[in-house]
């Protein structure tokens, strides 16, 4: 890729003492060190002229110099120390968007029937909430379900105006699959019953990811163990072992 061999450039530039870590995904990277100067006099000029030679230059809105204890986001996440503790948590803008965008479903599904309203809500909700799950959110799950529930009951208001506030919650709002959430039965073809029921962001659970060691390679006859244990799974086989390894390829 284009940015291939960039992290090398910004190691190369300054000493181990600088403290200075590389993080990158795809086009977007990250770069922490020591302090502000070593950033903005060694490293950023480095940058520029690496990306420079390949016709590119780096964005202004997206470049920014900070102090780790004011914060800053990157992918959707805000990375911020306190105490000497690292906080990482959904983004504010990431939240906007997803509320934006269960707002826009909602609007869009008014007059579809329910089951397909709260299909393509899950589908948003459950997306979001496996990305964050990693990372500090459960406030921010709050949040965000209690803006799904507060749009869904404006709308139910609306397509029962002549209804009570007592009659819309009983009729919307019950207890099905072990939990009280906005759901409907929905009667199928063959006479059955089914219920659709909104997903629940605090189902999803906090879970905290365990770094891949760094050598670690899945092609590695010798690795095979630790990535089945990662799987929790003794019994599962690595999908590729060394004499799957394709002709003339380096494991």
């Amino acid at each position: 890729m284009t940015l291939d061999g960039l992290e090398k450039a910004v190691h190369s530039a300054v000493p181990r003492r600088s403290r200075v870590n590389f993080v990158r995904y795809a086009d977007d990277f990250i770069v922490t060190g020591k302090s502000k100067r070593i950033l903005e006099t060694q490293i950023k000029p480095v940058i520029e002229a690496f990306l420079s030679e390949r016709g590119l230059t780096l964005s202004p809105e997206k470049t920014k110099i900070t102090y780790i204890r004011d914060g800053f986001t990157f992918l959707g996440q805000t990375f911020c120390k306190d105490s000497n503790k690292l906080h990482i948590t959904p983004s504010k803008e990431g939240m906007l968007a997803v509320m934006k965008e269960v707002k826009r479903i909602i609007l869009k599904y008014r007059s579809a029937p329910m089951p397909m309203l709260i299909g393509r809500l899950n589908q948003t909700l459950r997306g979001w909430g496996n990305y964050h799950r990693w990372v500090v959110s459960s406030r921010a799950f709050r949040k965000v379900y209690n803006y799904v529930f507060q749009q869904l009951w404006r709308e139910m208001k609306r397509k029962h105006r002549n209804k009570p506030r007592k009659w819309v919650y009983k009729r919307y709002w019950t207890s099905a699959k072990g939990l009280k959430a906005f759901s409907v039965k929905y009667k199928m073809k063959n006479g059955s019953k089914k219920i659709y029921q909104i997903f629940k962001l605090s189902r999803i659970g906090a879970k905290r990811y365990v770094k891949v060691r760094a050598h670690a390679n899945p092609y590695l006859k010798k690795d095979a163990q630790y990535f089945n244990n990662r799987r929790h799974n003794k019994k599962s086989k690595i999908a590729m072992t060394w004499g799957d390894v394709p002709a003339g390829s380096v494991p």
